[in-house]
């Protein structure tokens, strides 16, 4: 029985020590970390705030000493996006890059706190604009659309139509292929989403999806028959004439 309760014991007090937030944020964006004390006690002599990457390297980000009072940013990856809230302690950063991500602790009187932050940036996703891949003017006339985005963010798909949401897909299946109705004015668009934004394209019309094909087999059906009574009206003048 004690063997139990100091195992649960051990457990808890590895858990606290590793215990900090997840944060998932855009690029460009910011964000802040405060620490659990949400104050500086009049004692602090000394505020650090420390980045690992993902390569373990570990580098001061920014630092505070009551006793020159000043405030250092000694790595140049965080000037102008590291700023310190000497009355709180809270570490904030603004217009992030992909380099920022990793865990960010926090020293005070040169001690380690068991907080840990863990920030990961990712690009947004762009707005999309809809490609249309081809069309089948059959029986059923269809055609298929590509929902795409020069971006290099991974995002979910979401087709939409003026009737709602039809359905969503990964990144590597875009294609949505739609069957023509009886409305002209019904559209469909594809939203983007990622873990930190989302973005819509503007909508296509069936009008202008099916008007190509109609547009043709109408130009087909006036053009031909009047060549060919063109040409049998040339043939019967030179029978004429001969």
């Amino acid at each position: 029985m004690f063997f139990r309760c100091s195992h649960i014991l051990w457990i808890l007090i590895i858990c606290e020590a590793v215990s900090g937030d997840n944060v998932m944020k855009a690029v460009n964006s910011e964000t802040a970390f405060t620490p659990v004390s949400g104050s500086v006690s009049p004692s602090t002599t000394s505020i650090t705030w420390k980045h690992r990457d993902n390569a373990g390297v570990v580098v001061k980000v920014i630092e505070w000493d009551r006793e020159e009072d000043s405030t250092e940013i000694p790595n140049p990856k965080f000037r102008s996006h590291a700023s310190l809230d000497k009355h709180n302690g809270e570490l904030t950063l603004r217009y992030l890059q992909l380099i920022h991500t990793g865990v960010y602790t926090l020293d005070i009187n040169s001690k380690e706190q068991r907080k840990q932050f863990t920030l990961t940036v990712i690009e947004p996703v762009r707005k999309p604009y809809i490609n249309k891949i081809g069309c089948k003017l059959e029986d059923v006339p269809e055609c298929s659309l590509s929902c795409d985005d020069d971006g290099p963010a991974e995002s979910t798909v979401i087709w939409n139509s003026a009737g709602g949401t039809l359905y969503r897909r990964d990144r590597n299946t875009r294609v949505l292929t739609v069957t023509e109705s009886s409305n002209p004015e019904n559209s469909y668009s594809c939203t983007l989403k990622s873990a930190v934004n989302e973005e819509t394209s503007d909508p296509v019309y069936e009008r202008d999806l099916f008007d190509e094909g109609s547009n043709t087999l109408l130009v087909t059906a006036i053009v031909v028959p009047f060549i060919a009574g063109v040409l049998f009206l040339i043939l019967i003048i030179w029978c004429f004439c001969c």
